[in-house]
């Protein structure tokens, strides 16, 4: 009896030392990784410019926090000291800037621009695509229709010549805004902006991209890296005389291009070209067959078309009105009915022209809303109408009557007050038809006769017609 006791006691000691080891601390090592992360790098496009005009500089004489942009030079145009836009820092292109904003140049006038390009900090293909959006004769002074111009349409944006006589030359630059020997052409030579842009009014070019470079580099932009294009532009005869070697010229004096416009005439007097400039940054990484040209994305489209009534005497036509669609930075005019290439934004649509008209958005299968507004994606091809109804012209009656011998007739009387022949109340206005003759009379009272009409506007007789504009 003892050894089972003693057998029992040992069982109940063995389970008291699995109990106490459930609750204390065997050998043991524990490794744990905090704080992981997925992060993605950035494609994040920085694109700014350098802008020489004549040789003149557009300088910032201010401070980084609160720039001050300034015609530096000797050049007698632009003035020195006078402001300009077209230097601007690294910075989105949508906030604004322009790589051209010139709008009195003259024969013989030439710019050169450095672009710098910052991808960001991965590795980037990169293109350049820009459209032609017009080339308007804006109006016709005696000079260019003494040179055998044609009268402007200020409803066609497409009747200019400046396109024809403005010449451009693109290269891959390092930096120094001087065309040099052995710096690639992005352009075909030099072209004028007609040829430049074709048929379809658009250029596109490639910078880098899986099978071409032309900075004669391996793959795209290295992230961190900045790489220079640089443009030049002659109104005239633009010649290159690239300059040996990397000679460190100052692009002031010796830009590497030159410019003639002694052989122009008057008929590109107070022509406008407008154009779109845009870059496109794609990530190399997993992206080894890229073509910007395969890839290059569809410019979006608008087609504005204007639409008048004449049902109360109008005789306007549409060749009277002046289209343009506006994204709050840019105006771009457009030709009615003609689609016209524009950057994917959203836009108000609007006109200038004559008064007398009250202008609508007509709903339907138009893509404006009814204040003429409307957002337009890459690939989209977008119209919109403007319709213009002509307001009819009215004519206002007002009797004055002079009792000095007695008389008692007011001008609230019964004086049978005639617009070409029907019968109107004294001092109403009555709609009448624009463009056309109408006679003003009276019946009369016995006792007092006609003395005259005045008025502004009005016939010195009841026999004069009066016509009267929308």
């Amino acid at each position: 009896m003892k050894r089972i006791l003693l057998s029992m006691l040992l069982v109940a000691a063995a389970g008291g030392a699995i109990a106490t080891g459930a609750t204390g601390a065997f050998f043991s090592d524990t490794e744990r990784s905090t704080g992981n992360t997925f992060a993605a790098g950035d494609i994040d496009l920085k694109i700014d410019n350098d802008s020489y005009y004549n040789g003149n500089r557009c300088t910032n004489v201010g401070t980084e926090e609160v720039p001050e942009w300034e015609w530096v030079g000797d050049a007698v145009f632009p003035v020195a000291g006078t402001p300009c836009e077209t230097s601007f820092p690294a910075s989105d292109l949508t906030e604004g800037f322009l790589f051209f904003n010139f709008t009195d140049i003259k024969p013989d006038d030439e710019g050169e621009d450095t672009i710098s390009l910052h991808a960001g900090s991965n590795e980037a293909y990169m293109c350049l695509d820009m459209a032609l959006t017009s080339n308007d004769d804006m109006s016709s002074t005696e000079p260019e229709l003494g040179d055998g111009d044609v009268a402007d349409d200020p409803n066609d944006t497409w009747d200019g010549e400046l396109a024809d006589n403005l010449q451009m030359f693109w290269w891959a630059d390092d930096g120094d805004n001087v065309y040099e020997e052995g710096e690639n052409a992005i352009t075909d030579g030099v072209m004028t902006l007609t040829t430049l842009f074709g048929e379809d009014n658009i250029f596109s070019a490639t910078l880098a991209d899986s099978e071409t470079n032309i900075w004669d580099e391996e793959g795209g932009i290295p992230g961190g890296a900045t790489r220079y294009i640089a443009k030049a532009w002659c109104f005239g005869t633009l010649t290159l005389d690239p300059v040996p070697g990397n000679g460190g010229v100052n692009p002031s004096v010796d830009p590497g291009v030159d410019c003639d416009g002694t052989a122009l005439d008057n008929i590109t007097q107070t022509d406008a070209v407008t154009l779109d400039v845009a870059f496109r940054a794609i990530q190399t990484r997993h992206n080894n067959e890229f073509i910007c040209g395969e890839n290059q994305p569809r410019l979006a489209t608008i087609t504005v078309t204007k639409e008048i009534i004449n049902d109360n005497g109008g005789n306007n036509v549409v060749g009277d009105f002046q289209l343009f669609v506006d994204n709050g930075v840019v105006v771009t005019p457009v030709t009615s009915g003609v689609p016209t290439n524009i950057a994917a934004d959203t836009y108000s649509v609007g006109e200038t022209g004559v008064s007398g008209y009250v202008a609508s958005f007509p709903n339907g299968a138009d893509d404006c809303d009814a204040g003429g507004q409307l957002t337009i994606a890459d690939g989209e091809n977008k119209i919109c109408t403007i319709q213009n109804d002509d307001l009819p012209a009215t004519i206002t009656l007002i009797k004055n009557v002079i009792n000095d011998n007695g008389g008692t007739a007011a001008s609230s009387s019964s004086w049978g007050l005639r617009i070409d022949g029907g019968l109107v109340q004294n001092n109403t206005s009555v709609a009448v038809n624009s463009n056309v003759d109408h006679f003003i009379n009276e019946d009369g009272r016995a006792g007092y006769h006609f003395v005259s009409i005045s008025g502004a506007g009005c016939p010195g007789a009841t026999s004069t017609p009066i016509v009267l504009n929308e």
